[in-house]
């Protein structure tokens, strides 16, 4: 297994609830859609997932996206540095954190996600947009 990894959900919304737990609505499970070029949308959060081996913890994290067609939108991270005591038996140290797009404009084309860290960038596998033609009319 490689020592660090990444993945992201792209969603419509996020909330919290009281205990801390994220509620992550409306997630895009393939490509997203649109029917016009450019498409508006009020929000998009991108929620990424970060591991590394404890004995290679994050010093610093910064989230990259680049939609089709427009400036990259950046956030920082936060990692806990110095690491907490944590079990003996534990291997792993784990990231979740969501970066919203505000009043995004959607084009065709790869949506690219990265996380940049202390010594390099994870690279994110993200949905396509892609631009499909109305469906036909109903007679």
């Amino acid at each position: 297994m490689p020592s660090r990894l990444v993945s992201v959900l792209v969603a419509d919304e996020i909330y919290y609830n009281l205990n801390g737990k994220a509620i992550i609505q409306g997630i895009y499970n393939s490509d997203l859609s649109i029917l016009h070029d450019p498409t508006p949308a009020p929000q998009l959060v991108f929620y990424f997932m970060a591991e590394t081996d404890l004995s290679e913890p994050f010093r610093s994290l910064r989230a990259e996206i680049k939609l089709p067609g427009a400036e990259p939108i950046s956030g920082s991270i936060p990692v806990m540095w110095p690491i907490p005591a944590v079990p003996s038996d534990r291997t792993r140290m784990f990231v979740r954190w969501p970066v919203l797009a505000p009043n995004p404009i959607l084009r065709p084309g790869r949506i690219e996600a990265k996380l940049v860290h202390e010594s390099g960038e994870l690279i994110a596998t993200a949905p396509w947009i892609t631009l499909n033609q109305k469906p036909p009319a109903m007679n």
